[in-house]
């Protein structure tokens, strides 16, 4: 996917200032309200990130205005410790906003880099680590008492390039994340997952190490670890496949590698999001152009083995969020303008709701602290 301009139509599709969808109730003691925020790929005519609510009692959404004019709102991330949030501007020159609890915006650096795609807070919520996806970096800044972003950050380039000349003729930071005393980094372009060693103490940020080579031209794009510091799974969005990983002095080796597409699948498709559950026996991945989430049993040993593969009834499902104590997922059709919800059944599976809430361009959901 080429990150070099925007130009959708972002209008919202309901009436009003705010819309509401509402479906039956449901039975479910353990649910409860929650507060989202939609980031959205920005045109002419609509900029912003728009007010998703869950209201329990009566199964509904509820859509409201834009609230902050952030162009390409790919990303966000919050801190606990500053209680800002940091919302991406997925541009050529890209920009990190920072915004208070109230959505006002309290500062605006440079990513240092082309097109954010990706932000990630560190544990201690003192540090804030973004991916550059064009310009192929990440960026690690230490988070001040009011929230801004210290100057100068670490900046960590990579280099090399892939076999698909189209999309890999240099690297392309898609991911980044703290593991305990290291960061990791995921590159599209070099079908590689980098390690750097972190010390948050200090800030200080080691140089890179290829913790993990993936098959050439698989495309690496994002990775989720297990809880237990052994296990990872990766998504490869060129290859569509998930990565069973294990981890050993840092580095990771291959201990199984599925497809994410059914079998006889011959169209165009790209793997995106991918999540593990709270009770780590379920991963879920999304296809754009097969346009589904595949439901993946994990086993003790991180072994996957497939379990659904359910559509996702809209257009290139960039992200989904999984609400487990809502038992909900809602799915961010980039192309289709929408988002559509789906029960989580007891065994992980999914169904769809007959929800769905329009918003154009939709990308990303962040939670509302």
């Amino acid at each position: 996917m080429t990150r070099k301009s925007f130009t959708p139509d972002r209008r919202i599709f309901l009436a009003g200032t705010a819309a509401t969808l509402i479906m039956p109730a449901f039975a479910n003691a353990e649910a409860a309200d929650v507060k989202l925020y939609v980031g959205t790929y920005s045109s002419d005519t609509a900029k912003g990130i728009y007010p998703l609510t869950y209201t329990a009692t009566t199964d509904s959404w509820t859509l409201g205005s834009a609230m902050p004019a952030i162009e390409n709102a790919s990303f966000g991330a919050y801190s606990p410790a500053s209680k800002h949030y940091y919302l991406l501007n997925e541009k050529d020159e890209g920009r990190v906003g920072v915004y208070d609890q109230s959505w006002t915006q309290a500062y605006e650096v440079s990513s240092q880099g082309n097109s954010p795609c990706y932000a990630a807070v560190d544990s201690t919520g003192g540090y804030l680590a973004v991916a550059n996806y064009s310009s192929g970096n990440i960026v690690v800044y230490k988070i001040g008492a009011e929230g801004g972003l210290e100057q100068p950050p670490t900046i960590r380039q990579n280099t090399g390039t892939g076999p698909n000349k189209d999309r890999q003729e240099g690297p392309h930071a898609h991911w980044v994340q703290f593991h305990g005393d290291h960061i990791y980094s995921v590159d599209l372009g070099t079908d590689q997952v980098l390690g750097y060693s972190f010390n948050a103490a200090t800030g200080a940020v080691g140089q890179a190490f290829e913790a993990f080579k993936a098959p050439a031209g698989a495309g690496t794009r994002h990775m989720v670890f297990h809880p237990d510091g052994v296990h990872a799974f990766l998504v490869t969005e060129m290859g569509n496949t998930v990565i069973a990983l294990r981890k050993t002095n840092n580095r990771f080796e291959t201990i199984q590698t599925l497809s994410t597409l059914p079998e006889g699948f011959t169209g165009h498709s790209q793997a995106a999001h991918i999540v593990l559950n709270g009770a780590v026996d379920r991963l879920y991945v999304s296809n754009r152009g097969h346009n589904s989430i595949v439901v993946f049993d994990v086993g003790k040993d991180g072994t996957l083995s497939l379990k659904q593969i359910a559509p996702t009834l809209g257009d290139w499902p960039r992200f989904f969020l999984l609400l487990e104590a809502q038992k909900r997922v809602v799915v961010a059709h980039q192309n289709g303008n929408d988002l559509i919800v789906f029960e989580v059944k007891a065994d992980g599976t999914l169904a769809p709701k007959d929800q769905k809430i329009a918003v154009s361009k939709p990308v990303f959901i962040g939670a509302v602290a």
